[in-house]
């Protein structure tokens, strides 16, 4: 009863969290879309000349591509990026954490490898002692009076 009341606690805080998270992500992506679509509506964008002229440093492709997207359709992406694994670049910075720690791992690796090797020598040593003893002394003979 107390683990359902709990699990049942903790999927409304989580619901309620993913509508928070929501609601901030969509307030973000409106403001994005209002200012790219001001963007788009300057005399940068609107201008062929000036457009050309900036080259690679024209903005109004991004612009563009931000008045496609809808924020509440963006917002929505934000949230399943927010429960990917991946998202929001935590691969990467798990990739350069253990990158920075490779020499540990590497380490640790080798000792347990050594470990391992020296518990399999002596295991071989047993063994062949095994059979090198006599059979009387492996055999347990019960003494009869």
């Amino acid at each position: 009863m107390y683990l359902q009341w709990t699990l049942t606690t903790l999927m409304v805080i989580c619901c309620l969290l993913q509508v928070r998270n929501f609601n901030r992500y969509h307030v973000k992506h409106r403001r994005q879309h209002e200012a790219a679509q001001t963007y788009l509506n300057s005399d940068v964008c609107a201008d062929a000349i000036t457009r050309a002229q900036l080259g690679t440093f024209n903005l109004c492709e991004k612009a563009e591509q931000i008045v496609n997207e809808q924020p509440s359709q963006t917002a929505f992406y934000e949230i399943l990026n927010d429960w990917y694994p991946c998202g929001h670049g935590r691969c990467e910075g798990g990739l350069d954490w253990f990158w920075s720690k490779i020499h540990w791992f590497v380490l640790g690796l080798g000792g347990f490898g050594l470990l391992f090797y020296f518990k399999w020598v002596e295991h071989q040593r047993d063994m062949m002692f095994t059979k090198m003893s006599l059979p009387l002394l492996r055999a347990k003979i019960e003494h009869v009076d």
